[in-house]
Parts: C-alpha cells; sequence; structure tokens
C-alpha cells in the first residue's frame, strides 16, 4: 500500500510540475505584450502616431484580445469535458507559439489580428489543467492542488516579467522579446508532450474521489458527459454558481488592469525607467502568489466554510488598499506606490485563483469542472472588457494630483463606478458619461497665476513670460498642439518646488524637468511630456554637437550647464540620438533660448487654452 502511495505521489508531483511549468510558460506569450508596451508606443510614435493615439488604441487591442479570452473561455474550454484536459493544454501552447510570431509581421491591424489569435488559443489551457487536476486529486485537496497550480500564472507571470525586463534593459526591442518567449515556450511545450499524463488511469491506478456535494451527483465521477445539455444545465441553474460568476467578473477586471497597465504606471508617473517598470511590474503577481499558496492551504483544513471566509475578508480589506492607491500623490516616492501594488495583488489574487480552480471543481467534479471553471472564468474576463479603452486612457495616467500651493489644492477622487480603477479629479467638469473630467487648462493658470511673477533664475523676466515667450515661438513655427503646450510647461517643474530663486547660485541642480515631467504625465501623453523631460539633455548635446551655440547661451543657463553635467561626450551624444521625440526636444530647447526678452509683446495664458485641452490625454 505503501509503495502504492509513493508511486501516486511521484506522478502526482510530476504532473503539477508539467502543469506549473507550462502554464507558466503561457505568460511568455502574454506578458511580453504589457511589458513591452511602453516600446511599442515609441515605435508607433517614431512612424508618425501620436503616442496617447497609440496608448488609447493599444488599450482597445487588449479590450479586444480579453472579449477573445473570454469568449474562448465559454467555448472553447468545455471542450476538455468531451475530449481531454491535456488537447486543451497543449493547443493553448502551441497556438501561443504561433500568434506570437505572426504579431511581428506587420503593423498595427496584424498585430491586433495576431493578439487576438494568440488570447483565444490561450483561453483553452487552464480548463485543460483543471481537468487533468480532477483526474489526479480527490476533492479533500483541491485548494492545495490548485492553489499550486494556481502559482503558475502568478509566479510565471512574474518570472516572465522579470525575465523579459531583463532582456530589454539589455537592449532588446520588442520584437526580440516576442521571438525569445516564444522560441522559450517552445521547448516548454515538447516535455509536455512527451511527459504529461491524462490521469491516474495511465498509470494503472483507480480515478479519485469527486465532492459528494457537486452539481451532478454521481455523475459528477465521470470524466465525459453524454451531452452539452446535460452539462450546462445544472450549473447555470445554481444560484451559487451565479454568485461565484460575479465574483469572478469584479476580481478579474481588477486583475487585467493591473497586469495590462502598471508597467506603464510605474514607468510614466512612479518614474522607474523602462526596464525597472517591466521588472518592478511583478510585484503585483508575486504578492498574489503568495496569496493563493496560503489560501490554498488554509481553505482545506479551515472545512465548508473556509473558502467562503477567506475570499470575503480578503476583498474587504483590498477595497481599502485600492481606494488608498487611489489617494497617491504624485512625487512620493517609488516605495508606497509599489508596496500598495503588491498589497492588491495579494488580497485580489488568493480569492480569484479560487473561483475557477478549486470552486470550479467542488462544482463539476471530473463531469463538468472544465466547463465550470471554463464559464467562471469567461464571465470573469467580461471584468476585462469593461475596464476597455479607458484603461489605456486612465489607468496609464494613473491620475494622482498634487496639491500646488495658491492652485486651490485640489485632491484626487478614486472611481469605481463599475469599470475599471480609475483615477479622475474630484473638481472638474463632467463628459456626456457623467465621468468627472479635469480642466487641466484651468489649474495650470492657476499655477501660473500664483506663481509665474517669479524671477526666472538669473533671467530679465518672469517665470509665466518665459512660458509665454517659448510658446509664441513653437507657434510661431508652426508646431503642432501639443508641441506648443510643451513649450509653454515646459519649466513647470520649477512652479512645482519649493526651491529659491537663486538655487543655481547654491551650487544645487533642481532638476526641475524630472519635477514638471512626472506632473504633466498625469494628463499628457510622452508626446508632450518626454520633451519636457529632455529639455535640458537637449542644451547638453546641443553644447557637444553645435560649436557656436554655447556661445548663444545666457550666462545664467551656462552656470546651470555645469551643475546639470556640462557637454554630452560623443557616447552620450549617439545615445541621446536615438530617444524618441529627440527632434521635438531640440526644437523645444531653441525656443526655451530666444524666450529671454524682456518687454516681449506675446499673447497671454488664455490662447493657449484650447491647445491644452486638444493636448490632454483623456477617455474618447
Amino acid at each position: 500500500m505503501n509503495r502504492v502511495h509513493r508511486r501516486l505521489a511521484f506522478w502526482q508531483g510530476i504532473t503539477i510540475a508539467l502543469l506549473f511549468i507550462g502554464y507558466a510558460g503561457y505568460y511568455l506569450c502574454r506578458s511580453d505584450f504589457s511589458v513591452s508596451l511602453p516600446l511599442i508606443i515609441d515605435e508607433f510614435a517614431a512612424h508618425g502616431m501620436p503616442p496617447a493615439q497609440a496608448k488609447i488604441r493599444l488599450g482597445a487591442v487588449t479590450s479586444i484580445a480579453v472579449l477573445a479570452y473570454a469568449m474562448g473561455k465559454f467555448f472553447l474550454a468545455g471542450i476538455a469535458d468531451f475530449l481531454s484536459g491535456k488537447r486543451n493544454f497543449l493547443t493553448g501552447m502551441g497556438g501561443s507559439i504561433l500568434f506570437a510570431l505572426l504579431s511581428l509581421a506587420g503593423g498595427l491591424p496584424v498585430f491586433t489580428l495576431a493578439w487576438i489569435g494568440n488570447r483565444l488559443a490561450q483561453s483553452t489551457g487552464w480548463a485543460g489543467m483543471v481537468k487533468i487536476t480532477s483526474r489526479w486529486f480527490s476533492y479533500s485537496s483541491y485548494g492545495a492542488a490548485m492553489g499550486a497550480i494556481s502559482l503558475s500564472y502568478l509566479f510565471g507571470d512574474a518570472v516572465a516579467r522579470q525575465f523579459m525586463g531583463f532582456l530589454i534593459g539589455h537592449g532588446f526591442g520588442w520584437r526580440a522579446v516576442f521571438q525569445v518567449a516564444a522560441g522559450t515556450l517552445f521547448v516548454i511545450f515538447i516535455a509536455n508532450l512527451l511527459l504529461l499524463k491524462e490521469s491516474r488511469i495511465q498509470i494503472g491506478l483507480a480515478e479519485p474521489e469527486v465532492n459528494s456535494l457537486n452539481l451532478y451527483g454521481v455523475e459528477g465521477s465521470d470524466p465525459k458527459p453524454s451531452s452539452l445539455r446535460d452539462l450546462l444545465r445544472p450549473l447555470l441553474r445554481s444560484p451559487a454558481f451565479q454568485i461565484v460568476c460575479a465574483l469572478s467578473l469584479g476580481t478579474t477586471l481588477v486583475r487585467e488592469t493591473f497586469n495590462t497597465w502598471t508597467p506603464t504606471y510605474f514607468n510614466q508617473v512612479v518614474g522607474y525607467s523602462k526596464a525597472e517598470a517591466a521588472g518592478m511590474s511583478s510585484v503585483f503577481p508575486l504578492f498574489g502568489g503568495v496569496s493563493v499558496l496560503l489560501s490554498g492551504f488554509w481553505s482545506d483544513r479551515l472545512g465548508r466554510g473556509g473558502r467562503s471566509a477567506i475570499m470575503f475578508y480578503s476583498l474587504l480589506l483590498s477595497s481599502f488598499a485600492l481606494f488608498a492607491l487611489g489617494s497617491l500623490r504624485a512625487g512620493g516616492g517609488h516605495i508606497l506606490p509599489t508596496v500598495l501594488v503588491g498589497l492588491v495583488g495579494f488580497l485580489v489574487i488568493g480569492p480569484y485563483a479560487y473561483l475557477a480552480g478549486a470552486i470550479a471543481l467542488d462544482f463539476g467534479g471530473k463531469h463538468g469542472g472544465a466547463t465550470s471553471s471554463g464559464i467562471i472564468d469567461g464571465v470573469g474576463y467580461l471584468g476585462g472588457i469593461l475596464a476597455g479603452r479607458h484603461r489605456g486612457a486612465h489607468f496609464g495616467e494613473f491620475r494622482v494630483d498634487w496639491s500646488v500651493p495658491g492652485a486651490g489644492g485640489r485632491r484626487v477622487a478614486f472611481e469605481r463606478g463599475g469599470r475599471a480603477p480609475v483615477y479622475a479629479p474630484a473638481a472638474g467638469s463632467l463628459s456626456a458619461r457623467g465621468v468627472a473630467v479635469m480642466r487641466i487648462s484651468d489649474r495650470i493658470i492657476e499655477i501660473f497665476e500664483a506663481k509665474g511673477g517669479a524671477a526666472y533664475f538669473g533671467e530679465p523676466v518672469s517665470q509665466l513670460e518665459h512660458a509665454l515667450q517659448a510658446a509664441y515661438h513653437a507657434e510661431r513655427e508652426n508646431a503642432p498642439p501639443w508641441l506648443v503646450a510643451a513649450a509653454l510647461l515646459h519649466d513647470i517643474g520649477h512652479l512645482l518646488h519649493a526651491m529659491p530663486e537663486h538655487v543655481a547660485d547654491l551650487g544645487i541642480d533642481a532638476r526641475q524637468e524630472d519635477f514638471g515631467h512626472a506632473w504633466l504625465a498625469q494628463y499628457f501623453g510622452p508626446e508632450a511630456t518626454a520633451p519636457v523631460r529632455m529639455h535640458v539633455d537637449a542644451k547638453r548635446y546641443l553644447c557637444a554637437t553645435d560649436e557656436e551655440y554655447l556661445s548663444q547661451l545666457s550666462p545664467a543657463s551656462v552656470q546651470s550647464l555645469q551643475l546639470q553635467g556640462g557637454f554630452f561626450s560623443g557616447g552620450e551624444a549617439r545615445e541621446f540620438e536615438r530617444r524618441p521625440f529627440v527632434r521635438e526636444a531640440v526644437r523645444l530647447r531653441r525656443w526655451d533660448d530666444l524666450a529671454k526678452v524682456p518687454g516681449m509683446r506675446v499673447p497671454g495664458l488664455e490662447h493657449y487654452r484650447a491647445m491644452i485641452e486638444a493636448s490632454q490625454l483623456r477617455a474618447s
């Protein structure tokens, strides 16, 4: 008897390991999009698409692909109950590889179709694992078994993001990242094809017991249903099953939003580099993985009410964590936003993993576990669709506002409202949907009126005069509205920090371009914010590449040049030339240098209100 138990335990371990590695591998060809998103946006921008538009379009691609994934859950996942779990599992893996490579074959239309195909193929994988689990593990260990297997998509996601962040940090473009991801998954596919077994019967042992309270009664032990009607009727008539589907809807909405946009939020708002943002985005699935492991362990030991109690208290606490995250102010450092993102993952992912795993097996047993899982997951992923385009417009910005002295001290409001977590200003106008949309032009005018009269660091003009003159020169050269707005706002960082006017005399580099970029990134796309962030480096670049440029600088600008690092070296100049929006940054720099004429007559702030509003990144 002990020998039989040892043999069973050995093969159960092999099965869990193969399923774990296999489904973790799925995320190589799923998280590659999220991790590479800043690079993809940059490439589209380099080919003429405004980055704000690219962000919203890619957000739409994500939503369409999530719809395909949800539909696959409804219509493809249940095939595992009629055929086999292994076939579903391998089909999803092979399709992921194929469509990841096809996404490299063209522009946005081809990429969109390939990504839809990728998510449709991947929709078959989880239900295949559930089916295999039902035929290897008894109901008394569903929580632990599915908890361990669930770590595959959590730690697998985390490891995949770290791995691809490493690649990006070493100069890989998004296309190369996709290729490496597909090649790695192919190796995993071969291992599962050769070693994975469908059930205990293939090693000469009897099938495990199912939960006696499953919705199919004694038929729950039969691994093959007689008809689709026989499979669906008990599930759809169960109130408990309907409640679980509703919970799946809400938790998936949160999970998909964070999974997709956390790297972009960390990069554009918190201030991590693209490589750091890719790696740090792993905190969400990483902490979620810890939660799944602990929840699965305890749910089997707390009895019938264990899973429901853990879900209730976790989701209650998650609402407080989400509110805290929505209440953060920009410029507050990296640690707190990162910790809160991890905490949300810890509190949400544990309950989320129960729903389409152990609970789906409780409902369906061996008879309908895959179908139960597919419906629960499919309904859940409709939550991802609810986030839709607005995730690209809102979570990508992650609206957190600063309270600027003299500017009204506005706070942000955290909006749930049945959609993705959206961070929108508490004050402003209302769109046709009744969602608050801040009139950023009002806020900017208030800031300039409050502090724009201060002297512009050693120059014979004020902060406001300098900004208006720079915008005037940009408009005179027929710059697009977003670049005129960037020219007007390029030194707004000076108005957001508390440094004295003679800061350069103190030997301090105020790094105002970083202050300005962090604040502006809440409201504008990188086409407007990147030149602001780069305009100081553009001065260092021009000093290194234009022999006459240094002689054109004012004494105050020459003084600040030394604090800012001096001339670029040859290597630094070449690196600068490869950055997106370098031409716009250089143009902005030259307008900056011209904007120091005392008494010059130029249009006032109201003249630029329409350009600011037209350039603002918001939900369309």
